[in-house]
């Protein structure tokens, strides 16, 4: 019970603090800018990863409030800047830790905030065409449809006064009508905004749901305490470290979307299974030096590590998907298991 007022009482103070922030923010935004540096770089020089998890959560909470704007179909002038002022935010604070950041999860973050920025064009602040003129024209036409409607029904009974009663109702309803389209298409567009953040999140979690960022923390964290340990050999080391660079790569490519189905699979395989079963049961040894096949244990994780490693320099080194080489390779594959070979 403590631990949900815990978690309670941080909500309510983060919504307080945001509060404030906004109203600071639209009474004086130079003023919120200036003093949001002064405290953030500081802080994101000495803990970059924890800056990347301040950019991730504000991310978090833009396509949070724009889904709340899609369900209510308004989306206020001052909800639009503030959103404006937390995506410039998070590009300043990206290009300030990135260079200190993983690869992976730099990368990651940069196609969030580049995908974010691109939806939110579109969040519209007013209908799709709100100029005056379109405006006039279709209330005119809506209007005039509506007056005739009206007209038709009230001239046999009242005559000239109903006419100009027809006419007044028939404005009335040609006003409705349009604040309902005008509403409706607010509230559609909204909607396509928040679909488009989420498919976003998607993109950067990458396919299966596998998230890559997960995979590169938790190759990171294998690979580091191997190292660490000792207990690899001279070529086994300088294999890991091949490895590593390798699996960087891919893990980038991953993120983009641009590697080919076996490529993924051989990723994710290779950090949740190959690499910990490798390397897992020579960190636990009581004595790293016993010996596997009557040779040491360090020269038979070496070999295993080479196997593992010359199969990732494979995907490695093919083009990109979105490669003209790499198109024409797929779709000749494609074509040859569809009619066959025509060179046999």
């Amino acid at each position: 019970m403590s631990a949900r007022r815990a978690t309670l009482t941080r909500r309510l103070t983060g919504r307080l603090i945001n509060g404030v922030v906004d109203v600071v923010s639209d009474r004086a935004p130079w003023l919120s800018d200036q003093a949001y540096r002064a405290v953030a770089t500081p802080l994101q020089w000495v803990d970059p990863v924890g800056g990347a998890r301040v950019a991730e959560a504000r991310l978090d909470d833009v396509r949070d409030r724009v889904a709340r704007m899609a369900a209510s179909g308004r989306a206020g002038r001052g909800a639009r800047r503030r959103i404006s002022r937390d995506l410039l935010r998070t590009r300043e604070d990206l290009e300030r830790v990135a260079p200190r950041l993983p690869a992976v999860q730099a990368r990651g973050l940069a196609l969030r905030l580049a995908a974010y920025a691109e939806a939110l064009e579109a969040l519209p602040g007013r209908p799709v065409d709100r100029s005056r003129p379109a405006r006039a024209r279709q209330v005119v036409v809506v209007a005039g449809a509506a007056a005739a409607a009206w007209t038709g029904v009230l001239l046999p009974a009242a005559g000239t006064v109903g006419v100009e009663g027809g006419i007044v109702a028939g404005m009335a309803t040609a006003l409705g009508v349009t604040a309902v389209r005008h509403r409706r298409a607010r509230k559609e567009r909204l909607g396509t905004v928040a679909e488009a953040l989420t498919a976003a999140d998607g993109v950067v979690r990458g396919p299966n749901g596998v998230d890559p960022r997960d995979l590169d923390r938790a190759r990171r964290a294998l690979l580091g305490r191997a190292l660490a340990s000792g207990r690899l050999d001279d070529r086994g080391a300088e294999t890991l470290r091949r490895l590593d660079a390798h699996l960087d790569d891919l893990l980038v490519r991953l993120v983009e979307g641009d590697l080919e189905a076996d490529a993924s699979y051989l990723v994710q395989a290779s950090i949740t299974g190959y690499l910990p079963d490798t390397l897992e049961p020579l960190l636990a040894m009581a004595d790293p030096r016993a010996d596997v096949r009557g040779r040491p244990a360090a020269v038979e994780v070496a070999d295993q590590l080479a196997s593992i490693e010359s199969g990732l320099a494979e995907m490695a080194g093919r083009a990109p998907r979105a490669h003209p080489e790499t198109l024409l390779l797929l779709q000749g594959e494609f074509l040859r298991s569809k009619f066959g070979d025509p060179s046999t």
